[in-house]
């Protein structure tokens, strides 16, 4: 899978998941679960695009007529080719994003360790204490760091003291840098700020129960414990990657939450319905892969002859299939020296794929040209004058006995200029561009394996542009 197709995957799994979180699981006490639930919502969104899920339905297909690669024929383009391409501006503007996000997080960073640096540090009861000189920020921890202002540290509540020691033995601080890690990557899918507000939510929630339960000298822990609170929540946070002992943002939820008694076990079941959502999510973002037949392999299809000039069955799949003169290589450079940009077309800046059918005969011929789906402005003609003006092919044969074949050839017309492209064949370039699959015999190589195949030995070749595969069949 390609980068940006990975990217709106991951981000539609991310919705997914917070969607799930959002409605069913939010309200309930199960704070852990909750927890890891958002954790592994991002994990498993980052993960399951990459999943290929194993597919069979394509084995039994029957073959059609067989399309040969697309070739394009284009012509220089002054305003095409000075400024960027479409994808050359998505990368920039998802470049661009990507480093405001880190120059964010850098100066998110900075600032909290900055603070830190200013007070004075102490070990006390196994914890890093940072004891700043007055009261302009509120408690929090980070890290290993418990960080308290003037009042805390000459006080040192105990709630406080309890709260903020589970943020820092439960490594709260880890989950929110994870969570901004991934948002550099997706700085796009606003749902990611909407997670990170609800881990900090779900981290509080679990602070609070953790001091809560070690109080024993109080007769209701969770009122005392809700009053200062509110005693505290007039302060206001130091930095986006912490959060203080109190705070007017997750108030309101937090007391609540440490009055609403606990969940019944059977909302549990609710976590289990996320998941097939999620795989029927996974299998219909998966990439279709072509399964290719070997020689051994392959049907043998034919259509009614009933073409002018052709005797005998036309066949759509045999055994040896014809070869241009000098292989698909030599077929590419008959096309990209002959085709031709109309004048038409170039004035109208026309742009498209024409679909030519031609008839490989008995005797190697080319007839019954013909345009199958075409651009108009004289792109259609020049590309049936080319294909009908080739000359004789090696024929097929079925048993053999030299067959008709028939096949269907896609042409791109495209106003740009690929001297960019110099010291590769042009033909090469335009059809694996934006190719993610590449087939040999039915077996999956890189790009750099299929440049070292022998155009000669090469008898089949099939693209299909929107499954993003090329698929050869050599002798």
């Amino acid at each position: 899978m390609s980068t940006f197709p990975y990217l709106l995957t991951v981000s539609l799994h991310l919705v997914l998941f917070y969607g799930c979180y959002t409605l069913l699981l939010r309200r309930n006490t199960f704070f852990s679960l909750n927890r890891a639930y958002l954790l592994l919502g991002i994990l498993a969104s980052l993960l399951l695009p990459l999943v290929e899920l194993p597919s069979q339905a394509t084995e039994s297909l029957p073959v059609g007529t067989i399309t040969l690669p697309a070739f394009t024929v284009g012509t220089d383009n002054t305003s095409a080719t000075d400024g960027f391409s479409l994808s050359q501006w998505l990368w920039l503007v998802y470049g661009a994003g990507a480093l405001v996000m880190v120059v964010r997080l850098v100066i998110n960073l900075r600032a909290v360790f900055t603070l830190i640096r200013t007070g004075t540090v102490e070990s006390w009861q196994g914890l890093r204490l940072i004891q700043l000189p007055n009261d302009q920020i509120p408690s929090f921890s980070f890290g290993r760091y418990m960080v308290l202002n003037q009042t805390d540290s000459l006080v040192r509540p105990d709630m406080l003291i309890r709260h903020e020691t589970t943020h820092i033995q439960q490594r709260h601080t880890a989950d929110i840098l994870f969570v901004e890690l991934v948002w550099v990557a997706f700085w796009f899918n606003p749902v990611l700020y909407f997670y990170k507000r609800a881990l900090q939510e779900v981290h509080e929630f679990l602070a609070d129960q953790a001091a809560i339960r070690q109080e024993n000298n109080v007769h209701n822990p969770s009122s005392d414990y809700a009053r200062q609170l509110v005693a505290y929540a007039l302060q206001t946070s130091p930095s986006t990657l912490t959060t203080p002992f109190a705070s007017l943002s997750t108030l309101k939820q937090r007391i609540v939450m440490l009055h609403k008694p606990a969940s019944n076990r059977s909302a549990l079941l609710s976590y289990a319905f996320v998941l097939p959502v999620a795989a029927l999510l996974t299998m219909c973002t998966q990439p279709e892969k072509e399964i290719v037949q070997t020689e051994k392999e392959s049907l043998i299809t034919t259509v009614p002859s009933q073409v002018k000039g052709v005797e005998g069955e036309i066949y759509t799949v045999v055994e040896n299939q014809p070869e241009f003169p000098g292989g698909m290589e030599q077929l590419g450079k008959y096309l990209s020296d002959n085709l031709k940009y109309p004048a038409a077309a170039e004035k109208a800046n026309a742009e498209g794929r024409v679909f030519v059918s031609l008839i490989v005969t008995t005797t190697g011929e080319v007839k019954n040209v013909k345009i199958l789906k075409g651009i108009g402005y004289g792109a259609d003609e020049e590309a049936a004058r080319v294909v009908a003006a080739m000359p004789r092919w090696k024929p097929g044969s079925q048993d053999g006995v030299p067959v008709n074949v028939q096949y269907n050839l896609p042409i791109n017309f495209a106003l740009k200029d690929d001297k960019s492209a110099a010291g590769q064949n042009r033909t090469e370039v335009d059809f694996l561009k934006g190719i993610d699959h590449v087939m040999v015999n039915g077996k999956e190589v890189t790009k750099e394996e299929f440049k070292k195949v022998d155009p000669n030995v090469i008898v089949r070749m099939d693209v299909n542009k929107e499954q993003r595969t090329i698929a050869i069949t050599t002798k």
